[in-house]
């Protein structure tokens, strides 16, 4: 009855019996050509301006040479810090463009962001209300954030 049902399988068992067959299962491994690669890195090289698709805190931000970037509160690094920005989903040009499968691979590029200075949003306002129960609140506070500058983004 297995048998019919599981025909591809490398286990065999008989009705009636205890004992499993198993044979070996040999493992796959992607391997990445980099040979392929080597090509395509070429022609973006060629370009004259480069963009990423790189995660910043979690978040992914579109960026270029000399952006400006806002995120939020990057706690453990100081004003002036040089940041080597390592998760890249994507890297491109005007007319190329290298996805990574989730990441590019670091060799590829290199990309630094340099701390500019902490600072704090405007007042927001929260406010709770539930009807006919004479409940409201107003909560205020500032969410503090990070000011990166983009200051290398190159194909190795």
């Amino acid at each position: 009855m297995f048998s019919t049902l599981f025909k591809g399988l490398s286990s065999v068992t008989a009705r009636g019996s205890t004992s499993i067959v198993k044979k070996p299962i040999l493992d796959s491994i992607r391997q990445v050509q980099t040979s392929t690669t080597d090509p395509i890195v070429q022609k973006l090289r060629d370009q004259l301006r480069y963009y990423a698709v790189a995660e910043i805190a979690g978040r992914p931000y579109l960026i270029t040479k000399n952006d400006k970037v806002i995120v939020n509160r990057l706690n453990d690094v100081k004003v002036g810090d040089v940041l080597k920005l390592d998760k890249v989903r994507e890297l491109g040009s005007k007319d190329y463009t290298l996805k990574g499968a989730p990441f590019v691979s670091e060799g590829v590029y290199d990309i630094h962001a340099t701390v500019i200075e902490h600072t704090k949003s405007k007042m927001l306002q929260i406010v709770k209300k539930k009807r006919r129960k004479n409940y409201k609140r107003t909560i205020e506070h500032k969410q503090t954030h990070t000011v990166l500058r983009i200051s290398k983004v190159d194909i190795l």
